[in-house]
């Protein structure tokens, strides 16, 4: 199988002008052979065919004469036998007869036997024999012949036996009087015109000679002539008779025609005719490489041409596939240099075929790489590594920049070089950070001269394995000291950011003056004793805000089977599962509902000394089964157009220009009527829902962040710090100052929040069918 695959795998490895060239001589090759050998085959079977009517007819004459000259035979053989001087005379013994009366008798038959001797030519001898075996004889051969007919040798051969039941009717055979003679005989038996009794038989011997003055007249030429009888004896011209015949005739069906037959391993032509008068068929064979001689000569000639054909098809196709190859090589050429990252080359377009519709697609490409590409590429990178990228507008980037991540693992690392005065060093890792992103499931960002940044969509084995290719190559190839800061590796895209912010921390308290005493890569939580899950944290949150409780609880198996190997101190698991509490009892809260009960911090204390974290983490996925799910079940189902409207304002809530008729033109709809459908279905009109979300991330912002005024306001969509600071305090009676020094505790006026007057948390929705 190797065997094959090899030639296969070696002929697409060759150069576009090459499989070309090598197609354009196997096709003409294979198409004017196939030409030339159902041409020769055609031409075989109707000059075959042909030969084989003419042979046909040729044999037609020949018969037609022996025809002819049978039947002059057997009309002077009946006149004969039914002479009355031969009936008188063999209605009894002649031989009983004596003196005058038996010589009388003798020359009236011997009077009509020279009658017909004179009558017919070409007989060689005619034999009288009556029903007392005597025998009256005319011939040319030997005296011992009239014998032979009377012998027990021709008796044992079954004549007499043949004639007593042919009812009076002429046989034909050939007979072999002797290893020098034989003969063409004609039986007829003589009967009594009064009471038909037999009286005796003629017999008449004419030399298989005759047969070959007739086929001088027809002309047959080349090849065999043969006569078989109805007894299979056959006579061959220039052989003689033999016991078999050279043609089985009882292959041949219908009264004539011509076939082909194989004798001694050669095909042969065979034409034959079968004769009613004698039931004889006269077969004419020739070698079929006779025949078709001529045809010879002509393939000959065809070989010729055929060369010819093919080279002249292949220096016109050459000169044909160059208006091919040639752009083709320079298109190749200019894809190389864009791989290299030159993009000032340009495709030369002569003329408006495909070839020019793909160099004016190329130039196009080459133009958007220029322009926009790069900036695409940075946009969506520094939207992965602060997690305010949606599922559409990812799909759209990847689009856009030919990148597709599907897989189940998300990681960052950043990869620092520790001299950034190696500008030889810094080329040398620049190239083999492009070169590893080349091999897929990896996109890379330079941050600093001297720091890059690898988002990794790859199972976390496959990801360490190239990392440690990267950095060990680095070192032991090109003598450059870099060092590699993971992140925690996640199922989600949305946890780009938590993985990105853990490696910077990394990066942040590794990196010092004494390097080379540090590991190549350093991964995140080297002492599980101290550290918390915070990984876990965020992506528990993320999955209870998207209502997905089945991952929530995938989740926390993970964790509890980390800490069935690696310990966590309490006071972690402790803060671990107060933080989970109070995510679902904010949760609880935007549903409307009563919160958890209030002693429940308290008793988490004892439960934690007293239970293990198993049986904690597993209780709490039970109570948010309990407490959450029949909500969401319970929550309204927006259709398609106002599931988009709030996933394009949980997306671009920071979008100063985020407005009703900005998300109607989004969607396709007449502003009106988006805005009355939207308030039908989510409870409160689209600027009040927005309004209630930025609230949301205002406040969060204020308290959980130590951002500028300006820069929340910027944040939540407000270009004006002025009026965020007028919005927010009618909105919770406080200045953004005041709330923020409050610790979030405003007047007694109420928040408004689209999530506490619909229902509907954030991350949660669902799209009706």
């Amino acid at each position: 199988m190797n065997a094959s695959r090899n030639p296969i795998r070696r002929f697409h490895d060759l150069t576009l002008a090459k499989k070309m060239w090598i197609s354009v001589a196997i096709v003409s090759l294979l198409t004017l052979s196939t030409f030339a050998v159902l041409s020769s085959t055609q031409i075989k079977m109707l000059i075959a065919g042909r030969e084989g009517n003419v042979m046909v007819q040729q044999i037609g004459y020949y018969t037609s004469s022996i025809d002819h000259y049978f039947q002059n035979i057997q009309k002077s053989a009946q006149g004969l036998l039914y002479s009355p001087d031969i009936q008188k005379r063999f209605a009894g013994d002649i031989s009983r007869l004596t003196g005058e009366e038996r010589i009388r008798a003798y020359n009236e038959v011997y009077d009509q036997l020279h009658r017909m001797w004179d009558n017919v030519y070409g007989i060689d001898a005619i034999y009288l024999i009556d029903r007392h075996q005597n025998v009256f004889n005319i011939s040319v051969l030997d005296a011992n012949m009239p014998s032979f007919l009377t012998g027990e040798e021709f008796a044992k051969q079954g004549w007499y036996d043949r004639l007593g039941i042919s009812d009076g009717s002429t046989y034909w055979s050939f007979v072999k009087w002797s290893e020098r003679k034989a003969s063409i005989m004609m039986f007829s038996a003589m009967y009594d015109k009064t009471d038909l009794s037999l009286l005796g038989h003629l017999v008449v011997s004419i030399s298989p000679g005759v047969f070959d003055g007739f086929l001088s007249t027809v002309g047959l030429g080349e090849g065999t002539n043969s006569i078989v009888d109805s007894a299979g004896i056959a006579y061959t011209s220039g052989v003689g008779i033999g016991a078999g015949s050279p043609v089985d005739v009882s292959a041949l069906t219908g009264s004539k025609g011509h076939t082909l037959v194989q004798r001694n391993g050669e095909p042969y032509m065979v034409a034959y005719v079968k004769q009613e008068l004698t039931g004889w068929t006269f077969v004419h064979s020739v070698p079929r490489r006779i025949v078709l001689k001529e045809l010879n000569e002509v393939n000959s000639l065809w070989l010729f041409f055929l060369f010819v054909s093919i080279l002249l098809m292949t220096v016109v196709s050459g000169f044909l596939l160059r208006t091919i190859t040639t752009p083709l090589r320079r298109m190749v050429k200019l894809v190389r240099e864009v791989e290299r990252g030159k993009l000032t080359g340009r495709f030369h377009v002569r003329h408006q075929d495909e070839l020019g519709t793909l160099g004016h697609a190329f130039n196009l490409m080459l133009d958007k790489l220029q322009e926009g590409i790069p900036l695409i590429r940075e946009k969506w990178i520094r939207l992965l590594l602060e997690g305010g990228v949606g599922e559409e507008e990812q799909r759209e980037y990847e689009r856009k920049l030919g990148i597709r991540f599907d897989g189940p693992a998300f990681q960052v690392v950043l990869l620092y070089v520790r001299d950034e005065t190696d500008e030889s060093g810094l080329r040398a890792a620049e190239t083999a950070v492009r070169e590893l992103e080349l091999a897929g499931g990896v996109i890379t960002d330079t941050l600093a001269a001297n720091q890059f940044c690898l988002i990794f969509n790859r199972p976390q084995e496959e990801a360490l394995a190239l990392l440690e290719t990267l950095t060990d190559g680095l070192r032991d190839e090109r003598g450059v000291a870099s060092y590699a800061f993971v992140g925690n590796s996640y199922d989600d895209i949305h946890f780009v950011k938590n993985s990105f912010e853990e490696a910077k921390t990394l990066l942040k308290y590794r990196v010092g003056e004494r390097m080379d005493d540090e590991p190549l890569v350093c991964f995140t939580g080297g002492s599980w004793e101290r550290q918390y899950p915070e990984s876990y944290e965020k992506r528990m949150m993320y999955y209870m805000d998207e209502a997905d409780f089945d991952m929530c609880a995938n989740v926390m198996e993970e964790l509890i089977a980390e800490t069935r190997t690696k310990p966590i101190a309490p006071h972690v698991m402790h803060t671990f599962l107060a933080s989970l509490y109070n995510h679902l009892n904010k949760q609880l809260i935007r549903f409307g509902e009563d919160g958890l009960d209030a002693d429940w911090l308290g008793k988490l204390n004892s439960r934690l000394s007293l239970e293990p974290f198993e049986k904690n983490g597993r209780d709490w996925i039970a109570l948010l089964r309990k407490r959450l799910a029949p909500l969401v079940r319970n929550r309204v189902v927006l259709s398609p157009h106002i599931a988009k409207a709030v996933q394009t304002i949980r997306e671009q809530y920071d979008n100063p220009n985020l407005g009703v008729d900005y998300a109607a033109r989004q969607l396709g709809l007449n502003t009106n009527y988006f805005s009355q459908l939207f308030k039908k279905e989510v409870g409160i009109g689209f600027a009040e829902y927005v309004s209630g979300l930025r609230m949301e991330h205002a406040q969060r912002l204020l308290i959980e962040t130590p951002l500028k005024i300006k820069e929340v306001a910027e944040k939540t969509g407000f270009g004006d710090p002025h009026y965020f600071g007028v919005w927010f305090k009618d909105n919770t009676g406080l200045t953004p100052s005041q709330f923020r020094k409050s610790g979030g505790r405003g007047d007694d006026r109420t928040v408004r929040s689209p999530f506490t007057s619909e229902r509907l948390p954030f991350g949660a929705g669902e799209t009706a069918d």
